[in-house]
């Protein structure tokens, strides 16, 4: 008769090789980088796409509150025709101070949609759309309209700014409901984030009423801010003289709007 001790399996008490270990090892990491590759893939997901679904949101809302407090933005008069535009109601936080789009030869270029621009630069500003720097001009008046605007996400409303060309216009509606014309003079180029004087109120030394357009370049890096300069081309310019006292110190004249969640102050730039 068969000792069943002796069928009983003995445990193997030898130590775990080397390679067993290594192998473990290898395992573990492979799971760590498919691991960290999903959440780096869902977070590009949610910055590429879920963040146009906020602003187009936010645009609409902005639409909807224009409309009723303003009137409909093709309604407008041309800036030309208006002898006094008077005193608009002055926009609350949040609200658009303006609504601005793009021509070519009668057709809208860069972004389909009428875009809605918000007072000020911080990032909860750009969230909803472009955002006007508080220290410069207003749509129609001497000196410079600046805005800047997301390139790649929220909307991604200046991502085709580098197809404007010489002869493009930029129409832009004031909360007065007029419409002001600017005509782009001389191709884009691009800075330094530091650059401050794209945005003083002669910014390219030629007095008169400009607007200037910032956003981050290339796409998906904010190492360089691309700039875009358009003259108005109406003939009566709003009188409003320019403060000439713009600080000197270097600053980051277009805020990091492509990767940070910090706040970046409006234009004490």
């Amino acid at each position: 008769m068969t000792d069943q001790r002796l069928l009983t399996a003995r445990p193997d008490t030898r130590p775990p090789s080397r390679g067993t270990g290594l192998i473990r090892a290898i395992r573990g990491l492979g799971w760590t980088l498919i691991g960290t590759g999903l959440l780096i893939m869902l977070y590009l997901v949610y910055l590429l796409f879920l963040t146009n679904l906020q602003t187009d949101a936010a645009q609409r809302e902005l639409l909807d509150e224009w409309e009723l407090a303003i009137g409909e933005v093709d309604a407008a008069l041309p800036g030309e025709d208006v002898t006094d535009t008077g005193e608009a109601e002055a926009a609350r936080p949040g609200d658009a101070i303006a609504a601005m789009w793009f021509e070519r030869d009668g057709e809208r270029i860069v972004h389909d949609d009428t875009l809605f621009v918000l007072e000020g630069t911080s990032v909860a500003d750009l969230r909803r759309g472009p955002g006007h720097y508080e220290d410069t001009q207003l749509p129609g008046e001497i000196g410079n309209f600046a805005v800047s605007g997301h390139r790649t996400t929220y909307g991604a409303p200046f991502y085709n700014l580098d197809q404007l060309r010489p002869g493009d216009q930029i129409h832009v509606v004031d909360r007065n409901n007029v419409l002001w014309v600017y005509e782009i003079e001389d191709d884009w180029y691009v800075v330094a984030p530091t650059a401050i004087e794209v945005i003083r109120p002669d910014p390219v030394g030629e007095g008169g009423a400009w607007m200037t357009l910032t956003t981050c370049h290339p796409r998906l890096s904010a190492a360089q801010r691309l700039i875009v300069h358009a003259r108005l081309t109406s003939e009566t310019p709003v009188e409003d003289e320019p403060d000439p006292e713009v600080s000197e110190e270097p600053v980051d004249v277009v805020p990091d709007v492509e990767a940070t969640d910090r706040d970046v102050p409006a234009i004490s730039l």
